[in-house]
């Protein structure tokens, strides 16, 4: 439980400071891309190395059921009831700035109950806090970004930052103390919705950024293999 904490401490730390950044330094697109970039493949490899094995032998050949469910729910509430992001080179900030505030902070709170349910799941718990860590840095910075060009004031930035910060934990600690005494089947469901979510994440946010007009194609790939490698390697060494 202290560890769990901790981790929870640390993802609130993490988002805060990433939130803040951009009020103090500006971040090349580039440098911005290779982190997101690394991001994607920490969330792939979470998915298909940790979260996918861990549910399988409870699941079987439904073990597709819950992920095709989570990567919808993501899917149906970005493009049809929040705007997510700015599509065009044009567009109204200060009024898509509460859209995305709302929106990656879904993304958060979802985030909080896959890490909660996977402490249940001692196996996967530290490689979904990782997958968290290394994806709501990136997410913090762009929401920020988001809401500089807006106009929103510096006040009110920091406050919706620290609120998006605490999304994760409080996610967290709701799904450990409601899913700690389901069944292992109820747990694996909420696992494998989960893992629809970070795959949907991965590939509508993360990766069209990524590749958006940008020469440095193969750095940003030998990034994201960076982080896949790294789960990989984790599967086998935690």
């Amino acid at each position: 439980m202290t560890t769990f904490l901790w981790y929870l401490l640390l993802i609130f730390a993490i988002s805060t400071i990433g939130g803040l950044l951009p009020l103090v330094k500006s971040w090349s697109k580039n440098s911005f891309r290779l982190i997101i970039s690394f991001g994607a493949g920490v969330l792939f490899g979470t998915c298909f190395f940790h979260m996918l094995p861990a549910i399988t032998p409870s699941l079987g050949s439904n073990v597709g059921i819950p992920i095709i469910i989570g990567f919808f729910i993501i899917y149906i509430m970005e493009k049809f009831i929040m705007v997510h992001s700015c599509e065009e080179d044009v567009c109204d900030f200060h009024t898509i700035g509460l859209s995305a505030f709302l929106g990656i902070s879904f993304h958060s709170l979802i985030d909080g109950l896959s890490m909660g349910a996977g402490f249940i799941l001692k196996d996967i718990g530290l490689m979904i806090f990782l997958a968290i860590i290394v994806h709501k840095f990136p997410s913090a910075l762009s929401l920020t970004g988001i809401l500089i060009q807006g106009g929103y004031k510096r006040a009110k930035i920091i406050k919706l930052v620290t609120i998006f910060a605490l999304t994760t934990p409080v996610g967290a600690v709701i799904a450990f103390f409601v899913l700690k005494n389901l069944h292992e089947n109820t747990l694996a469901w909420a696992i494998g919705i989960s893992a629809g979510t970070f795959l949907y994440i991965a590939i509508s946010d993360l990766l069209p950024f990524v590749h958006q007009h940008n020469p440095r194609k193969y750095y940003n790939l030998s990034s994201l293999l960076l982080g896949l490698l790294l789960m990989c390697a984790g599967k086998y060494l935690f």
